[in-house]
C-alpha cells in the first residue's frame, strides 16, 4: 500500500475520534448543568415552602395572642365596670321623706310666687339637711338643688318687707303720696305680698282713689 494511502487513513481515523470525544464530553457537560438547574429549582421551591409554613406559623401565633389580649382588655373593663357599678350602689343614699317633702313644697311655692313662704320652706329644708345623717357630700347635692330660688325668694321677700316698712313710716307721717310708691315698689317685685295688698287698699281708701 502506498505511503500517502496510509497517511490518509490515519488523519481520517483521528478526526473520526476527535468528533466522537466531542460529542460524549458536550453530552455529559449538557446533562451535568441540567441536573445542577433541577437541583437548584427543587432548593427555591423548598425555601418558599418552609418560608410559607414559617408565616403562616406567625400569623397564626399573633392572632391567638391578639384574641388572648382582646379578651384580657374586654374581661378587666367588666371587671370595672361591674365595680364602677358597685361603689355607686355602696354610696347612694337615701334622701329622707321630710327633706324631700320641704324641697317640693318650697319650689310649688316659688313657682307660684308665694316668695315669703318659699323663703321659710327653703330655710326649714337647709336646717333638716345638716342636721341629718346624711354625708357631707350628699347634703352639699341636696343643697344645691334649691340654692339659687332660695336665694332669690330670701332677696325679694327682704326687698319687699324693706319698702313695706318704708311705707308704714310715711303713712304714720301722712305722708300718703310717698307711702303709696313705696307700697307700690314692694307690689311691684312680689305681687302677692299679702302684707302689702292690704295696706294698699286701706291707704288708697284714706287718700279717696277708689
Amino acid at each position: 500500500m502506498n505511503f500517502r494511502v496510509i497517511f490518509k487513513l490515519l488523519a481520517l481515523s483521528l478526526i473520526v475520534a476527535l468528533l466522537f470525544s466531542t460529542a460524549i464530553l458536550s453530552s455529559a457537560c449538557k446533562k451535568k448543568t441540567d441536573t445542577s438547574i433541577a437541583e437548584g429549582t427543587s432548593i427555591q421551591e423548598g425555601s418558599i415552602s418552609d418560608n410559607s409554613s414559617s408565616n403562616s406559623n406567625t400569623s397564626s401565633a399573633d392572632d391567638g395572642q391578639s384574641s388572648s389580649s382582646t379578651a384580657t382588655n374586654s374581661g378587666s373593663a367588666d371587671e370595672t365596670s361591674s365595680q364602677s357599678a358597685s361603689e355607686t350602689e355602696a354610696t347612694a343614699e337615701a334622701i329622707p321623706q321630710e327633706i324631700s317633702d320641704l324641697i317640693t313644697k318650697a319650689d310649688g311655692y316659688y313657682s307660684s310666687g308665694e316668695y315669703a313662704l318659699a323663703s321659710t320652706t327653703y330655710r326649714k329644708a337647709v336646717l333638716a339637711i345638716k342636721g341629718s345623717d346624711l354625708t357631707e357630700e350628699t347634703q352639699q347635692l341636696q343643697l344645691s338643688l334649691f340654692t339659687t330660688k332660695y336665694k332669690k325668694a330670701k332677696e325679694i321677700t327682704d326687698t319687699a318687707r324693706m319698702h313695706f316698712g318704708n311705707a308704714m313710716t310715711l303713712e304714720y307721717e301722712q305722708r300718703f303720696e310717698e307711702a303709696k310708691k313705696e307700697l307700690e315698689a314692694a307690689l311691684a317685685i312680689y305681687p302677692k305680698y299679702k302684707d302689702a295688698i292690704d295696706a294698699y287698699d286701706t291707704l288708697k281708701a284714706m287718700m279717696g282713689l277708689e
